[in-house]
């Protein structure tokens, strides 16, 4: 793991990037015990936001548009109303659908000079969009606590 610091800092300093402390806050980039070896540090860091993204990618899917066979997914998706899921939810998961694609594709073809890149435009997008992401998300968890009876449709389904 020191190696993985060391190695990302040294680059972070080339490229201008944001700090290992501030990449491991808002991605969790040492989640593994421990790492032996990684030879391409920037591509590592990169794949981990993209993870990130992922996450997101999925949850504002399954709001925008609920699974039928997930009790889950359509009890969530009611949390909203259809203006902010066409409007708020669909711009901010094409953003972060594009980062997640341009991460694929430096996958097809990685250089240091483009994962640093990525890097510094994905940290500065995911602190732009982390209060919008984060008030879905407590609306998701307050959703949870209302009174399912309350709801109008037939709540009893399951299909």
């Amino acid at each position: 793991m020191e190696n993985l610091k060391k190695d990302y800092s040294q680059l972070a300093e080339k490229y201008n990037l944001p700090s290992f402390q501030e990449l491991d806050e808002e991605f969790e980039i040492l989640y593994f015990r421990e790492l032996f070896e990684i030879s391409h540090p920037l591509s590592f860091v990169r794949r981990r936001i993209y993870e990130k993204f992922g996450w997101v990618c999925g949850m504002l899917q399954g709001i925008a548009q609920p699974n039928p066979s997930s009790m889950i997914s359509i009890e969530e998706s009611s949390f909203f109303s259809k203006e902010e899921k066409q409007k708020e939810h669909i711009n901010l998961l094409k953003t972060m659908m594009y980062y997640e694609r341009y991460s694929v594709s430096l996958d097809i073809e990685t250089t240091e000079e483009n994962d640093a890149e990525f890097i510094k435009q994905a940290y500065k997008k995911w602190i732009e969009l982390k209060p919008m992401i984060k008030e879905i998300s407590s609306k998701l968890k307050d959703g949870w606590k209302k009174d399912a009876g309350s709801k109008t449709r037939n709540n009893n389904y399951m299909g």
